[in-house]
């Protein structure tokens, strides 16, 4: 007779709870940093009890490092779209631009958590491999357009540091109000970009 045995069966997360959670987190981590990170205060916040936050993650670094996996998961997902797929390269890179752009301004703080992780020292070797892969349809779009002449001959690396890093400081000023950004300033950001990095 079959009998269930329910010991191997995991309990599954309750979505609710896990977007609770690192929305906490990232919060938590811009006040106090990644070491100043305590879970206790993470589910306090959340609103998620403690005995459920350490059956979802066993450890900071295993949560830490989940928040930055969907992190990149979804700012993968801002700039590659399927509608920002047009008939240049020009017009397409110039829908993903916006597209990150928008995701930044709409999101600093996770843009900020996203900056921060990366030197932190938290990051494992395997999540490095799972979010490079995310945006592999990105780097094979700049190799494309390399390879067609439409933009300069950089290192991958640097080109996409180049245009992140642009961005990610004009939405710091945004967010600390130095700066009122109009519809016309997002177009003379967008332009400066292109010609820095077009042949």
């Amino acid at each position: 007779m079959f009998v269930w045995n329910f010991r191997i069966m995991p309990k599954l997360k309750d979505q609710n709870k896990v977007e609770a959670i690192h929305k906490a987190t990232i919060e938590l981590i811009t006040k106090t940093g990644f070491s100043g990170l305590k879970m206790a205060e993470v589910a306090k916040k959340s609103g998620v009890a403690t005995g459920t936050l350490y059956v979802y993650y066993k450890s900071k670094e295993e949560l830490i490092n989940d928040v930055y996996v969907n992190t990149k998961k979804e700012i993968s997902r801002a700039i590659i779209n399927p509608e920002y797929l047009k008939d240049t390269f020009y017009d397409t890179f110039k829908a993903m631009w916006y597209g990150y752009f928008g995701y930044c301004l709409k999101h600093p703080e996770k843009m900020m958590f996203v900056e921060q992780f990366i030197y932190s020292g938290f990051i494992s070797e395997v999540n490095i491999s799972v979010t490079e892969s995310y945006f592999e349809a990105l780097n094979q779009f700049l190799i494309d357009g390399q390879k067609q002449g439409v933009i300069k001959d950089v290192d991958m690396e640097i080109l996409k540091a180049y245009l992140q890093g642009s961005i990610h400081e004009i939405v710091k000023m945004v967010v600390k109000g130095a700066i009122e950004l109009q519809k016309n300033d997002m177009h003379t950001c967008f332009t400066m970009a292109w010609n820095s990095i077009r042949k």
